[in-house]
Formats: structure tokens, sequence, C-alpha cells
């Protein structure tokens, strides 16, 4: 099944205030709280393994493997694919599709652009309105769950000091997202169990009802809602209405989301899907696209194209892989990782926000201290009933770069299936296979 979703593909000129520091956040990743220092560089003259190579340490490994596999391992510094089992078969991504958001929130925005949300005037005495931007890191008030978030008592302060007193009516507009709050595809059992919330553009804590409740916690049943009547009681007690800004409104107050680079790192990590899919949204926006799941997907898509990397054949629902009608193959997961270790520098924060083998996020359980692999495998995971897929990077043992893709699919042992892959890229590092 292929997207076909007509979109406008000539990017937004946008203007942001302050303008963004649009540095990428080089290699190594160095996790927080650790004593981890960092993989050594690539040698320029290491050698590019054998396909032959490649194939006698992989092969051990799927072969016989239950289910749908598919396998790309490339060469990270010439894009040549080493390796190929069935990568060209679309499969369930699960969340290895974070890192195609990823790269396409980068591509288009750069790794220092800080999402806006404003407050301006309204048309009548006593009102004011929030214009939303699709900020769901925005919390309350002090730390929010995500680091370096704006908050709602900032805005709020600058709001009164700029009118001199407290606004009697909040009037909210949220239509720079369309009304489609749950991506095709998506159980809403996830949003039940804390997976993701119902996704609109104003929230805080990414719809987690408390700043401090884990990645998977209970999230709130509106949202918005939650967001705007914590605004309105910062704001004096102001009445809550829903509406639209005229353009040309005064600005009372703005408060700025993390960088692009620290929401891609957050989204990636700690395999956040609400972030996820909030950034593809971002995605749509910068690249002229309608800021919904089919205008994100549909973004999604063409911005890898302009990276050279083909989409042919791939079906695309959401941004963060919770949707079980996303169809993607592992040789585009592995093309996008390799660019992300190019000088393609608008994605090189990519390379920044995978995890590290045993030490952050996803995989901090994954690769044990007596792992060989500990510390040096760089990787996206996904997760789905029947589906594990691994995607990522790794030195192998000349130096040389290795970027790949494992997916599984049709798998009911997900622990067997994780041991496979993180077995297979555990090979990849010791392969001196030139």
């Amino acid at each position: 099944m292929i997207l076909s979703i007509a979109v406008a593909v000539t990017p937004l000129v946008v203007d942001v205030t302050p303008p963004p520091q649009n540095g990428p956040m080089l290699w190594p990743y160095l996790t927080q709280d650790t004593e981890f220092e960092g993989l050594a560089g690539p040698s320029a003259d290491a050698p590019v393994p054998s396909a032959e190579g490649i194939a006698a340490i992989l092969e051990p490994h799927f072969s016989g493997m239950s289910g749908d596999v598919a396998v790309s391992v490339r060469d990270g510094l010439t894009g040549e694919e080493l390796y190929n089992r069935s990568a060209q078969e679309p499969l369930i991504p699960a969340s290895s599709t974070k890192a195609v958001t990823a790269a396409a929130a980068l591509a288009v925005w750069g790794s220092g652009y800080r999402i806006p949300t404003r407050v301006v005037a309204g048309t009548e005495a006593g009102q004011v309105v929030l214009i939303a931007g699709g900020d769901v890191t925005l919390t309350r008030e002090g730390a929010g769950y995500y680091e370096d978030a704006g908050t709602l008592a900032d805005l709020a302060e600058q709001v009164v000091d700029q009118l001199g007193s407290a606004p009697t009516t909040l009037i909210v507009d949220t239509s720079i997202f369309p009304d489609d709050p749950v991506a095709p595809g998506v159980d809403r059992v996830d949003i039940a169990d804390g997976y993701t919330a119902e996704l609109t553009p104003f929230m805080v804590d990414g719809g987690r009802t408390e700043p401090t409740a884990p990645n998977y916690g209970q999230r709130s049943q509106d949202p918005t809602k939650a967001a705007a009547d914590h605004l309105a009681d910062l704001l004096g007690g102001a009445t809550v209405e829903y509406g639209t800004a005229d353009p040309q409104a005064a600005e009372l107050g703005v408060v700025y989301s993390p960088t692009m680079q620290r929401m891609v790192e957050a989204a990636m990590v700690t395999s956040d899907n609400l972030l996820a899919d909030a950034l593809a949204r971002q995605a749509a926006l910068g690249w002229g696209a309608e800021a919904s799941f089919a205008g994100g997907a549909a973004a999604t898509l063409e911005i890898l194209e302009s990276l050279g990397i083909s989409t042919e054949g791939v079906a695309l629902y959401d941004g963060s892989g919770l949707s079980t009608d996303n169809l993607l193959t592992a040789s585009l997961l592995s093309q996008v990782v390799t660019v992300a270790v190019s000088d393609e520098v608008r994605v090189t924060g990519l390379a920044a926000s995978f995890a590290v083998a045993g030490y952050s996020g996803s995989l901090e359980r994954r690769f044990g201290e007596e792992d060989p692999a500990h510390g040096e495998v760089r990787a996206k995971t996904g997760t789905l009933s029947q589906v594990s897929s691994l995607t990522g990077m790794v030195l192998d043992a000349d130096g040389r770069w290795l970027t790949f893709s494992f997916i599984i699919n049709g798998k009911n042992n997900l622990y067997e299936a994780e041991r496979v892959l993180d077995k297979a890229a555990t090979a990849l590092i010791d392969c001196g296979c030139s």
C-alpha cells in the first residue's frame, strides 16, 4: 500500500523569534548520570566489510527464524548496502518509525528551532487569545516532564504584566492542527493504558496528568481543556472559550519549547509516542503541509525523498510507530541512519539521539555490562504485538561505520526476537569482515 496524499512541496519560510541556533549536536552522544565516555571515532583507513563476510556472521542468527524477517546493513560512509535479507519487503516497523520522524523534523527545522506558544490581545476588552503552536512539552510551572520546557506560569505572568491587570476571558486557538487526535491503526487501548494521548496542539507534559508521571503514565482524557483550565487559573480565573486569533493582534506573551534537538532526543531515547507524533506535525508545518496525521506522514516521506531516500512501496500513518498500518522497509530505515552519520548536516543530530546499549532509554536494560556490545550499539528499538525491530549504528572491529535495520513481524515470543536482534547487532561489532 502506497500513501498518496497531495501536499505542498515548497517549505514554508517561518519567522521565528528569537532566531534558532542551528548547530547540530555531533557524535558521540554522552548519556547523562553515567560514567560513560562515548565511543571512539571511526578510522579513516578502516576497510569496508565484504558482503560475504557480513552474510557469514548474520545468517546464523536469522536463518530458521519464524515470522517475517527483514534485514539491511550498509556501509555508513558510502551508503552501499552490504547485506540484504528481504530488505525491500514492507513490514510493520513499530517504534523504529521514530527515526524517520526525527530525521524529517531535523531536516526541515534544524536542531535549534523552538516551537512558540503565544498569547495575543483579543478583539474585546478583557479578552486574550492563546495561539497554540503544537508544543506538547509545555508544563504548568516549575520543572515539568520535559527538560527546558516553557511554562504556563511564565506565559501568564507576561500577559498580566503587559495588560496591567488580569484578563477576564481566555480564548484558546487550536486551529494549527485539524481535529484528528488519533492516528489510523492505533488502538484506543494504547491511550487508556498511557502509551500516548489524544494529540492536540495545546497540552501540558504530553497530556500526562502529572509532570512526575512516567513515560507510559496516566493521561488526561481532554488534554486541551486541562491545559486551558490551568492557564485560566494562572490568569486569575479567566473564563475559557474557544476561537481563533486576529492575525494582526498584538502579542502579550510567548514561551518556547526545548530545541528541536532536545525534543528529538526525548522522543527517540525513551520512545515517547506522543512527542514523536507531535514532531511529525512540526515537520508538516515546516514543509508547507497540513499539520494532521495524514499531512505529517506525507510530508515525512517527501522530506526523505528530498534527502535521496526512496520511499517506494511504503505506507506511513503516524510519527511514533504505534500504528499497525505503518509499513516500512529495512532498506529505507538503514538509509535514514546512513544519512544521519553522513555529511548531511541537517540530520546529523539524529545520530546523537539513539539510545545507548546498556546505558540509556529503551536500551538501558539490554546489552548488560558483560555483553561485548555494552555501550557500543546506538539504536532505536521497536516493539508491538508480534513485532520487534532494531535500527541504528555500530563501529565494526576495524573501526568502520555500519548502519543497520532489523525487523521481525509475526513472532509471538518477543523476548526471543529481541535476543536475536541484539546478538545480530553484537555480531556486527565483532565483525572484521573485510
